[in-house]
């Protein structure tokens, strides 16, 4: 029986996988993607130590980190999990079975997809789901932001500082954002808001995006389409968090579907606590950087919750006691 198993191989997943490893947990990362969505951000600035780095980098840094500390990874999906006597018992898509006495979830949000001709297609070349990963390279270029809530029109704000034009494409009536973001794109002459209308195809070159075909509907209740040349794509239509694995052992979520915790990052259900961006928003600001600080955290409770201590210090492998 693993002490602990960690489900998702995301910056969340590693990171508690490298925590873990250090205090001495018999531990394994169970995980499809290594990375996770971050693999998908073409260049990353915001995260401390890199002045600019891609996300399949970072990942692969994180992942020589956490196997050069002991970790074990393994790729594959836990489609099913079950309480037993002194823990859990976990069963995989490849067949295989694992028990361990506690678990980490960190299986992350995966973004909402319009599932349009183009999109697959153009990830990384124009298309992205999130802007505040990217890369400042919208200097006095177009861009489409799609979608209605905040974070599109804190996106479009972000992009419409140096882009030459943000149109927002909503297919509501009226945004659904917080009055100060209205406030923002009203006064910046250089984007505009396309309401009762939808994206319904990413045009591009093979190489990077050109632009979009748009479906609205007129003052007569009329459909009608048009193309708009861009140069950006910004999808922002929210994002679903990866719970339902926890669903059959009665965990608490909130109304969006994300897990419910307290201040140890634990959950409703005793030995499973939870890290990243399927941690109800209370605690996550949907960043590389909070991910890996709930990770740091929930190795570390789960060392106090196993071990009834307090958990080692690990400023440097010094202060790291062992035995």
């Amino acid at each position: 029986m693993y002490e602990l198993i960690i489900i998702g191989a995301g910056p969340a997943g590693l990171t508690a996988s490298i925590y873990a490893s250090c205090f001495g947990l018999k531990t394994i990362v169970i995980g499809k993607l290594i990375g996770g969505q971050m693999t998908l951000a073409p260049d990353i600035l915001n995260y401390p130590g890199f002045s600019e780095i891609n996300g399949q980098e970072l990942t692969n840094k994180m992942l020589e980190q956490a196997k050069k500390r002991g970790g074990e990874i393994l790729i594959d999906s836990v489609i099913e999990i079950a309480k037993i006597e002194g823990g859990f018992l976990l069963k995989t898509e490849q067949n295989k079975a694992y028990e361990t006495k506690t678990i980490i979830l960190a299986t992350g949000v995966e973004r909402r997809k319009l599932n349009i001709p183009g999109e697959n297609e153009y990830v990384g070349n124009g298309l992205e789901y999130c802007a505040k990963c990217g890369k400042f390279d919208y200097l006095g270029k177009t861009a489409v932001v799609i979608g209605g809530a905040n974070a599109a029109a804190q996106t479009a704000v972000q992009v419409g500082h140096s882009a030459s034009k943000v149109s927002i494409i909503y297919r509501g009536s009226d945004l659904r954002c917080d009055e100060i973001w209205k406030k923002h794109i009203e006064e910046n002459p250089k984007i505009d808001i396309l309401y009762n209308s939808v994206v319904s195809e990413i045009k591009g070159d093979g190489q990077k995006v050109t632009g979009v075909t748009i479906k609205s509907k007129n003052t007569q209740n009329q459909e009608e389409i048009k193309d708009l040349p861009v140069d950006k794509v910004f999808i922002e239509i929210g994002g679903v968090p990866g719970t339902a694995l926890l669903l059959p052992l009665g965990v608490a979520m909130d109304q969006g579907g994300f897990i419910s915790v307290d201040e140890r990052l634990a959950t409703s259900v005793k030995g499973v606590y939870v890290a990243g961006d399927v941690i109800s928003h209370k605690y996550s600001i949907e960043q590389i950087t909070s991910a890996v600080g709930s990770g740091a955290r929930a190795a570390s409770l789960v060392f106090s919750y196993l071990k009834q201590s307090t958990a080692p210090t690990l400023w440097g492998s010094s202060q790291i006691k062992r035995g």
